[in-house]
């Protein structure tokens, strides 16, 4: 076999791994990517501001030692000289140590760089990036895969342009490429929520998915990138405000706030695209199943307990097609007791053994 032969065999074995199990796979390993880089560089950075502090302490704690060294030397003067005299040279010596002491402390080492702060704005960034891929990717699928669904919409193009493609299909792709362009670019989080709902006829899980709290994180991120991370009216009428902020608050992002929106934003990612998949990839149910299956036990695994039982909800309207899906279903239900237990929900557990 030709290297030619060989490489167009590899293109379009690529070309057919493209599907939602694939992009929902990249979304997952981005999301862990971030984590990992959180988790292991916080500790770093933290280690990093404390020393800065230690440093700035003991620098304040010796400077301060020598102004009242030199404050001490105050009313030493020569013999012989008048009340008005001396008073005149200690005001001249304080004046001269203030002086020597503000120029001192304008050489401390500075605190206002704070690696912790940096590190987890840029975390919480890049978490929002990814999902942003996850739906861009989730369109640009649907819309080459049902190239149909864009037979009437009009596109604007020149005949410069026109004359860059040599196939139709490439002319094709290209306005597929600029259609999600201007859906991602144009409308609003909400609205874009909206289009994968009413015009895709993808659930949104409204129930199950807490896209307030999605909606905050995206406001945040928007006041980090476009605001200083100051709080602005926008932010307060778009969010209903639940952390009562105040307009000019400084928002931050500590440990807690970022572990909760990347579960909230994972979540959120995988019960789309599973939809998706069920919607657009029905040949390959089987696989949709046992990937939820699979998310129950590593959430389990990160204590993620509320996250399983949410996915165990969701599981209950898959009606199984055989035998393999009974039993990822199965186990399913058996990780959501685990859950339950591990939360201490003894009324909720013995309703999930009943049954």
């Amino acid at each position: 076999m030709t290297n030619k032969k060989k490489t167009t065999l590899t293109k379009k074995k690529k070309k057919s791994e493209i599907n939602v199990e694939y992009i929902l796979k990249k979304f997952q390993d981005n999301i862990e990517s971030v984590s990992f880089y959180f988790n292991k560089f916080g500790t770093l950075a933290i280690g990093e501001d404390i020393t800065i502090i230690k440093q700035s302490g003991s620098f304040f704690d010796e400077a301060l030692s020598v102004l009242r060294e030199k404050i001490d030397l105050l009313g030493e003067t020569k013999e012989g000289d008048t009340k008005e005299e001396k008073k005149e040279i200690d005001d001249s010596r304080l004046e001269r140590i203030f002086s020597e002491f503000g120029h001192k402390l304008r050489r401390q080492v500075k605190i206002s760089p704070k690696n912790y702060e940096i590190l987890s704005r840029s975390s919480f960034l890049m978490l929002n990036n990814y999902f942003e891929y996850l739906l861009a990717d989730l369109l640009s699928y649907f819309y080459n895969k049902y190239k149909d669904s864009l037979n009437e919409k009009e596109f604007k193009i020149t005949l410069k342009e026109l004359n860059e493609y040599e196939t139709i299909e490439e002319v094709t792709k290209q306005l597929i490429i600029k259609e999600i362009e201007g859906i991602i670019i144009e409308k609003s989080f909400d609205q874009l929520l909206e289009h994968f709902e009413k015009s895709l006829s993808i659930p949104l899980e409204k129930e199950l998915i807490n896209w307030e709290k999605i909606i905050e994180i995206r406001e945040r991120r928007h006041l980090i990138v476009h605001n200083s991370s100051l709080v602005n009216k926008k932010y307060i009428l778009r969010t209903k405000n639940p952390y009562n902020l105040k307009i000019g608050d400084l928002v931050h992002i500590d440990n807690n706030y970022f572990s909760d929106s990347l579960r909230e934003l994972r979540f959120a990612g995988q019960l789309l695209s599973y939809n998706c998949w069920g919607n657009w990839d029905k040949d390959n149910i089987d696989r949709a199943v046992y990937e939820i299956m699979i998310h129950t036990f590593d959430d389990l695994k990160e204590n993620n307990f509320e996250n399983v039982c949410r996915t165990f909800k969701y599981s209950e309207r898959i009606i199984p097609e055989n035998e393999d899906q009974q039993d990822c279903i199965l186990r399913i239900k058996i990780n959501s007791a685990i859950a339950l237990k591990k939360q201490k929900k003894k009324s909720e557990l013995q309703k999930a053994l009943k049954q």
